[in-house]
């Protein structure tokens, strides 16, 4: 390759109230200058950029090409920046700029609006790129199908990344970089997820959400499980019935046989039969209680009961009674021998 120098003027682009951190020096795609010079091969960025590591030096960035111009004619040609790092992009060939205090002046201020990178090439046509040498500030763009340095889309663009990837309004280029490319990141992520999920919900990896939800539902929610779910209440329901069946017919039993044998004893009519029956299936306890001090009224005499003894006016179950319905049982003798006349 002939080392022939070629300039053009590209727009300086990643608008900002500051100067731009890094600047698009080269194209992705092959070019011709609106000088018409050209055409110029779709430059090779990697090797551009091994090229620029290999050589290990910063490129300058100056004044309407000063270095060129007039640094060789002996006056002063003063760097208003640096290049110190390029990188291969999509879209083409950038370098990050570290300004001095005057180039970044210049550049927020807006006197300069365009770069002009300064390039070897080859001499055969279409024109190979081999390597960037320094970069000019320019208001005189060769290439004008890039972008302005203070283009509003450029800057727009930015300030919609910040807001949507929560970033302060300070972030800068690189840092709007990094949190897309962690963005991304956690999208793909995410992606795969999905697909995982629909895979166990046997439905297409690129469902829509609100229909993946629905697969995932009904998974839960199958015709089998429900079936499984519907008999297993009616057991438990049939079961409830055959215990709560069984423990009122132990309970009616019980509270039969009790009630019987105090109509037999002469303690309870059999026409109250059934309240009591339904008394003692409520509380047993009690009823008991009570028949066990209820005075028997069998036909012919004391029924089994024996009369006072000791001169009392009150038989051993009327005090139990008396007892029960808590008289005392001096004062239940006292107003019995009242009644009937009977003493000691």
């Amino acid at each position: 390759m002939s080392n022939v120098l070629g300039t053009h003027v590209l727009a300086l682009n990643a608008a900002g109230a500051d100067a731009p951190e890094w600047l698009q020096l080269l194209p992705a795609a092959s070019f011709v200058g609106a000088d018409g010079r050209g055409p110029y091969a779709a430059p090779d960025a990697a090797a551009i950029v091994a090229r620029f590591q290999a050589e290990g030096r910063r490129l300058p960035v100056d004044e309407n090409h000063s270095i060129d111009l007039a640094g060789k004619a002996g006056h002063p040609s003063p760097a208003r920046g640096w290049i110190v790092e390029l990188q291969a992009r999509a879209d083409g060939v950038w370098g990050k700029v570290e300004w001095t205090e005057e180039g970044r002046s210049l550049v927020a201020g807006k006197s300069y609006g365009f770069v002009s990178p300064v390039f070897f090439h080859s001499r055969s046509k279409p024109h190979r790129i081999g390597s960037i040498e320094r970069v000019a500030l320019t208001n005189d763009p060769n290439l004008p199908f890039l972008k302005s340095l203070h283009s509003k889309e450029d800057q727009t663009m930015l300030e919609e990344l910040r807001k949507a990837l929560g970033l302060p309004e300070t972030a800068d280029e690189a840092a709007v970089m990094t949190a897309v490319t962690a963005a991304h990141a956690a999208s793909t992520s995410h992606a795969a997820l999905m697909a995982r999920i629909a895979e166990a919900a046997g439905v297409a990896k690129d469902v829509a959400a609100d229909d993946l939800v629905k697969a995932v539902q009904a998974r839960g929610a199958s015709p089998t499980s429900e079936t499984e779910n519907a008999e297993l209440k009616a057991q438990v329901v049939s079961l409830q019935s055959q215990i709560s069946t069984l423990v009122t017919s132990t309970a009616r039993e019980k509270a039969e046989a009790t009630v019987d044998q105090a109509i037999k004893d002469g303690k309870i009519v059999p026409a109250l039969r059934d309240h009591m029956i339904a008394r003692h299936m409520k509380a047993p306890a009690e009823v008991e209680t009570e028949i066990q001090h209820l005075v028997s009224i069998n036909a012919g005499g004391l029924g089994g009961r024996k009369p006072p003894e000791g001169g009392d006016t009150a038989t051993s179950d009327e005090l139990s009674v008396a007892a029960v319905m808590g008289v005392d049982p001096e004062a239940f003798k006292k107003e019995h021998k009242a009644l009937f006349g009977k003493g000691q």
